[in-house]
């Protein structure tokens, strides 16, 4: 719209009227400069300022045009590969198809050598042929690879094919938000890989302070967000929205405890523990706020409270990662902490060990007083002992005013004899023989004296050990005693003993204290200089419970105070055997020797010369090994340890169903004796496996015979400690007789077995020392791909074996249904991107109009306005004009 600057209509001076004029000439000029670039070039909006909300929409379009632009050239690249990858299997399947029918002509007793030379050509021809298809190029990168396209997928070795691809694909976007796998990997057309080799060994490392937090729960990590801890008064409101790990939790909770308390949080092989000091009516709680779910992910969720104990958080379930140490992934290490009110007084406990060995272990502090009648020893002079067996409660007892001075020790070795109070009473007229009586349930020993003192020190000496509860015997440390004093209760009024915690079970250690003087340093110093107790704990002051470094270990310890190691389990990997590979017909070992994390597992099989892939599973929990190499038997065992076993990779197992055996084709057996087994010494007895459904039954089938029974003379049976199979063992050969296995004629048990080769009736005789018969591996695996189908069809035809061209002919089918779902799929794909390249170009027609509606020009507006910025130029003009020739005379 227009706009023209009045004039003042009252006397005014010339300057301003002057500069009005100028003002709206400029005014104009701008105006119809920038109508004259709107027109010239189309577009309404020179500076985001011209229209700052139609700038923004203007924007926002520009760049949903461009990727869409970029979409539909990514769409155009794309079709190309998934064209080339129609078009390169299109004849696939009808070769397959083609080679299958040759094979079945060229078996059995009416085909000839000429016959089966042509089918063995055609078997050949098709494999290269495939081979070719297989590594396919277009634009320099191959077909088939997956997401590792610039080297070749598939190539011969070892008499078998090995791909050097992967499962992934590449992938590209097809539309704005919209990912689209542009290739499929070779592993999913003609295959690639073995099934994988693993077993039931869940590996679930142990929860430290770095475990992150997103590892925890299987990988689920956790919710993060405000948890409340309670004392049951008072609430602590702790933020645990930026922690990473566990040990940040376990900070943040000492560091926000409930007003006036202290919190002692610490992270466990299994977990969190928290504890808080103790005061009457306490009550833990920890909870999650409204919608949270933060202590419940962490295991410590306690809304109706722990009381004044720990809470002990539940399982953490960390995920494994290439990083975890194989410490903490194979076998628990035994654990407690022995906390003391206060603070840094509490200390931790690990066994050095792995495994279930050191739970039980318990650890007791002993008040020293109590024990003899010479001075409590001075702080810093701590004892510490350890013992397997039980060890009897004591106590010491001092009569006639510290003349005499006795030690009585519990007849019954352990703890059930500590906290027992020794009293002097007034036995009334007893004479000589003092009465001595054991209170089980006060837990109280009474000697009770001659009221006119004619019992002797060694009177009561005498009665203790005749009562039999405790044996009485001088304390030589303490001076002893004369046997001939008298006791009074008038002269042992105070006289008194207690067995305190003197008293422990099996497997327990003893530090002897000074109650209100002993230190937690004190203690760790004790522990660590005795040699039983150092060479099974590692122990440490916590420094969750130091108020600070320079004070840690500081305080007192609780005479009262105890623990008890648990959560050890499993065993450390076997890193010195290494595993045993077979693939190919060729035998590796790999070693695990310099192996410290699961990576340097991987990294070990993976850089092999096996042709293997190892990785970890998809839940986190374990190992997988598969064969790259089609075209050969692949298995994983023992190398003469037990490494596969305890990585959970080993092919043959107890677990091992039978019906997988043989390639699936199971044990063939029917009811009755399968086959027998004779000793030495003349004794055979046969064995039915009818029942056994997998190779542990079958074991136990063996060993558990009635007629197996013979001592010394026994046959074991069990998995054999290098590579794969069954292994019979007799310990003793008497006799001159064979130790050897026959079968049941028409049973094929043991043949499926391994125990006895394909072809014959009896096994090879054992020998060695002890004598052994060593089975065959009957569970290999193999790549499932159209390369093996193919190679094992070569062999089968070389070797005239009607039943293995059958087997691979069912392969090549198989095969070739793979390669026909593949195609289909890609073919989907392409379809799914042509529809949406019509919707994107749709799409961009729309995004045009609409931003040009946004940002340009409407001519026939701005022509408009243009013609009448026009004509107020020329007023302003005129206007101009007029007041520069006013004189003095236009004012009279």
């Amino acid at each position: 719209m227009t706009s023209i600057y009045p004039l003042p209509t009252t006397r005014s001076s010339n300057l301003l009227a002057q500069s009005r004029l100028i003002d709206q000439l400029q005014s104009d000029q701008l105006d119809i400069l920038r109508l004259q670039t709107q027109l010239s070039t189309g577009i309404r909006l020179q500076v985001p300022s011209d229209d700052p909300t139609a700038a923004l929409q203007g924007i926002d379009l520009q760049r949903l045009i461009s990727l869409n632009a970029q979409a539909q050239t990514n769409n155009s690249t794309s079709q190309s590969y998934l064209s080339a990858t129609d078009s390169t299997l299109a004849n696939v399947a009808t070769l397959l198809n083609q080679v299958q029918s040759t094979a079945l002509g060229a078996v059995g007793t009416t085909a000839s050598d000429s016959d089966r030379q042509a089918a063995l050509a055609t078997v050949a021809s098709a494999l290269q042929s495939l081979l070719n298809t297989a590594n396919q190029q277009v634009n320099g990168r191959y077909l088939f690879g997956g997401s590792l396209s610039g080297q070749i997928p598939y190539s011969q070795a070892n008499g078998g094919v090995v791909y050097s691809g992967n499962e992934n694909s590449l992938y590209s976007y097809s539309d704005t938000n919209l990912l689209t796998a542009t290739n499929t990997p070779g592993s999913q057309v003609f295959g690639a890989y073995s099934p994988q080799v693993r077993g039931a060994t869940n590996l679930h490392p142990i929860t430290t302070g770095d475990t992150l937090l997103s590892d925890l729960n299987g990988g689920l990590g956790v919710k993060l967000g405000k948890i409340l801890v309670s004392d049951g008064a008072n609430a602590s409101l702790v933020d645990l929205s930026h922690a990473s790990t566990l040990g940040d939790v376990a900070a943040l909770l000492n560091a926000h405890p409930p007003a006036g308390r202290n919190i002692s949080a610490r992270v466990t092989s299994q977990g969190l523990v928290v504890n808080i000091d103790f005061q009457p009516g306490t009550n833990l709680t920890i909870s999650d706020t409204p919608g949270g779910a933060t202590a419940l992910g962490l295991g410590i969720a306690r809304p109706l409270g722990a009381g004044s104990g720990s809470i002990l958080g539940g399982p953490l379930n960390p995920r494994l990662q290439p990083t975890t140490l194989l410490s903490e992934a194979f076998g628990v290490r035994a654990n407690a902490a022995l906390p003391s009110p206060g603070q840094n007084n509490d200390l931790l406990l690990e066994a050095k060990q792995v495994g279930a060995g050191s739970n039980g272990l318990s650890v007791h502090y002993v008040d020293d007083s109590l024990l003899h009648a010479g001075p409590p020893l001075s702080p810093g002079s701590e004892v510490a002992s350890y013992s397997g067996a039980p060890t009897a409660a004591s106590a010491g007892l001092t009569l006639n005013g510290g003349a005499d001075h006795l030690i009585l020790t519990a007849t019954t070795p352990g703890s059930a004899l500590n906290q027992v109070q020794i009293q002097i009473v007034n036995g009334g007229f007893v004479g000589n023989n003092p009465s001595i009586t054991y209170n089980p349930g006060a837990k109280t020993l009474t000697i009770g004296v001659a009221t006119n003192g004619v019992t002797t020190v060694q009177n009561i000496v005498d009665a203790i050990n005749s009562q039999g509860t405790f044996t009485a015997a001088a304390d030589a440390a303490g001076g002893g005693y004369t046997a001939g004093n008298n006791v009074t209760v008038v002269n042992n009024s105070a006289a008194s003993g207690n067995t305190g915690n003197s008293g422990a079970d099996a497997n327990s250690i003893l530090v002897r204290i000074n109650p209100g003087a002993t230190t937690a340093s004190g203690v760790l110093a004790a522990l660590q200089a005795n040699p039983a107790v150092a060479s099974q704990l590692n122990v440490q002051l916590d420094a969750t419970d130091s108020s600070s470094a320079a004070l840690a270990g500081t305080g007192f310890v609780d005479v009262n105070s105890s623990a008890s190691l648990s959560q050890g389990g499993g065993a450390a990997l076997d890193t010195t055997s290494g595993v045993q590979v077979v693939n190919g017909g060729k035998t590796y070992t790999i070693d695990l020797s310099q192996s410290q994390t699961i990576e340097d597992i991987l990294n070990a099989f993976n850089t092999s010369p096996a042709n293997v892939l190892a990785q970890i599973n998809a839940a986190g929990t374990g190992i997988d090994v598969r064969s790259r190499l089609a075209g050969g038997d692949f298995s994983i065992g023992e190398n003469g340890g037990t490494t596969a076993t305890q990585l959970g990779i080993r092919s043959f197992t107890t677990t091992t169903r039978l019906s997988d055996l043989n390639y699936g084709r199971g044990v063939a057996s029917a009811a009755g004796p399968a086959f027998s087994i004779t000793r030495t010494d003349g004794t055979q007895f046969s064995v039915d496996v009818s029942s056994a459904a997998t190779v542990g039954d079958v074991l136990n089938l063996i060993n558990n015979n009635p007629a197996n029974q013979a001592a010394g003379n026994q046959v074991t049976a069990q998995l054999t400690t290098v590579g794969n199979g069954l292994q019979l063992t007799q310990a003793s050969a008497p006799g001159a007789g064979a130790f050897q296995v026959v079968a049941t004629q028409g049973n094929q048990a043991a043949i499926d077995l391994g125990l006895i080769p394909p072809g014959q009736t009896q096994s090879a005789v054992g020998a060695g020392a002890p004598l052994k018969i060593t089975g065959g591996d009957v569970n290999p695996q193999e790549v499932q791909s159209v390369f093996n189908s193919l190679l094992r069809l070569q062999t089968a035809l070389t070797n005239n074996d009607v039943a293995g061209v059958s087997r691979a002919t069912a392969l090549l089918k198989t095969s070739s249904q793979q390669v026909t779902s593949a195609r289909a799929d890609a073919g989907l794909r392409s379809q799914q991107i042509t529809s949406i390249n019509t919707q994107l170009v749709d799409q961009k027609t729309q995004l045009s109009s609409t931003l040009s509606t946004a940002i340009d020009t409407d001519f026939g507006a701005a022509v408009s306005e243009l013609q009448s910025r026009t004509a107020t130029l020329q007023a302003t003009l005129q206007l101009s004009a007029k007041t520069y020739q006013l004189s003095l005379l236009n004012y009279l």
